[in-house]
């Protein structure tokens, strides 16, 4: 009888969870993200995808593991977020723009370490900004990150090319500018998250912007020039038909 007791009371505990939609664990990785819960945000959204694979739980789930300071096993779900694709060009503009984000990060890291790639990373930190203002050419937060990063890829191309710095003095300075320069800023505002739960996905907090005497006359002029030079390029790509596209889609946001 006990046994017959314990195995209804398990089936009760069961059938609930069997019953949630993918959409309904997505729903509930929201929540736990929101109350930073990360590890608890992952696991739903992993559930999400055993019942079905999408953009918008794998994208999510990158988020949990960037906060988790997992940042590969993150780009790894952003590909694949990328891989399924999605049809709201904005969307996919946050998931490059992360990218770019763990690219940059990398290639701070690489700077800072003898032999490391720095070059590299940057470049493709670069690509993905590139990519995410293409779908969405008024983020402004992508237009600057993207100016950092190519402010850093001249920077150390530049270092590559003159031999690099090979002893403590040249080192110390490099990790001096490298305190002295700004992070990228982060993903996209959180508000829009709280005005459409369903449809919005979670973003890591934003840092704030810094200051502008945290920047040399000479970087932040390079960084200006930057800015309008890849504003121009972009813009001419893709205005045209995307100005129209993209109102429709904020009236529907």
């Amino acid at each position: 009888m006990k046994r017959y007791f314990l195995s209804i009371l398990l089936m009760l505990m069961v059938l609930p969870m069997l019953a949630q939609s993918a959409r309904d664990f997505i729903r509930m990785g929201n929540k736990a993200y929101r109350a930073q819960q990360y590890d608890r945000a992952e696991t739903y959204y992993l559930k999400s995808l055993a019942k079905e694979p999408s953009f918008e739980a794998y994208y999510n789930l990158g988020n949990a593991y960037v906060m988790q300071q997992k940042d590969s096993t993150a780009f790894e779900n952003y590909q694949k977020a990328d891989s399924i694709g999605t049809k709201d060009p904005l969307r996919k503009a946050r998931n490059f723009h992360n990218m770019g984000n763990i690219w940059y990060a990398q290639g701070l890291a690489a700077s800072r370490q003898q032999g490391g790639n720095a070059v590299g990373a940057f470049q493709n930190a670069v690509n993905f900004y590139i990519s995410s203002l293409r779908c969405n050419p008024d983020d402004n937060e992508t237009r600057y990150n993207l100016a950092m990063a190519q402010y850093q890829l001249k920077k150390n191309k530049d270092q590559q090319n003159n031999g690099g710095g090979n002893n403590d003095q040249d080192q110390d300075k490099k990790d001096q500018e490298q305190k002295q320069q700004p992070k990228p800023q982060n993903q996209p505002d959180q508000d829009q998250q709280k005005k459409d739960e369903d449809k919005q996905q979670p973003q890591p907090q934003p840092q704030p912007e810094p200051k502008k005497d945290e920047m040399s006359d000479q970087a932040a002029e390079q960084l200006l020039n930057s800015a309008q030079q890849d504003e121009k390029s972009v813009q001419r790509k893709v205005n045209k038909n995307q100005n129209s596209r993209r109102k429709s889609l904020e009236k529907d946001w």
